[in-house]
This record gives structure tokens, C-alpha cells and sequence, in this order.
């Protein structure tokens, strides 16, 4: 588990959910662009929330590992989709979220 620290605050997600949004934060500074991104996190007592960030040009995070009696916390598709989107040349809009990309790439065989 890691814990990522924002302006705002700070919350706990999986290792690989948090590399994918510092991965993808990265992104979008290099292509002057903002997004929101949507990841699972560890609320109070171990539940299971879900947390939105703005990230991009001026974004201000930090991702440690944190010590956690919970199991890792892994959600694939968000982490593979944040990677898809930190691609060179990724043409998924920014503002995309995964369900609509999908969407997107099945009207593309649709004839």
C-alpha cells in the first residue's frame, strides 16, 4: 500500500494504483494538461472509498509506502487504464473516464 499526500491531505491506495496516477501526473505535465482521475483508497477502519484527484501541470504529489494491516488494495482496470492514458501519443481524451473510453472503442467497429 502507498499513501499519496496531496495539497489537501493525504490518502492510502494500492502500490500499483498509486505509481499509475504519479505515472500519469507525469503525463500530463509534460503535455500542459489537467484531468481528474478516480481511485480506489482506504477510508476510516478499512473501508473500501473511492477519492478524486486533479492532477496534471501544477500537480503537488507524493507517494509513499504506507504500513497497512489491510490487504493491498488492487483495482486492474483503473491501473491499466491510467497507464493507457500516460502513453505517448495516447489518444483517449483527458477527461475520459474508463467506462467511456471503452464505449468509444466498441462505436469504432460498429458499422
Amino acid at each position: 500500500m502507498k499513501r499519496i499526500f496531496h495539497p489537501g491531505g493525504s490518502v492510502i491506495t494500492g502500490s500499483d494504483l498509486a505509481d499509475a496516477v504519479l505515472l500519469y501526473a507525469e503525463a500530463l505535465c509534460n503535455r500542459r494538461q489537467v484531468d481528474v482521475v478516480d481511485i480506489p483508497v482506504m477510508g476510516d477502519g478499512g473501508t473500501l472509498l473511492r477519492a478524486q484527484f486533479l492532477i496534471g501541470s501544477a500537480s503537488q504529489l507524493v507517494s509513499v509506502t504506507a504500513d497497512s494491516l489491510s490487504p493491498e488494495l488492487v483495482e486492474p482496470e483503473t491501473t491499466d487504464f491510467l497507464h493507457r492514458k500516460a502513453q505517448t501519443g495516447a489518444m483517449i481524451p483527458a477527461a475520459w473516464t474508463r467506462e467511456e473510453s471503452a464505449a468509444a472503442q466498441f462505436d469504432e467497429f460498429d458499422y
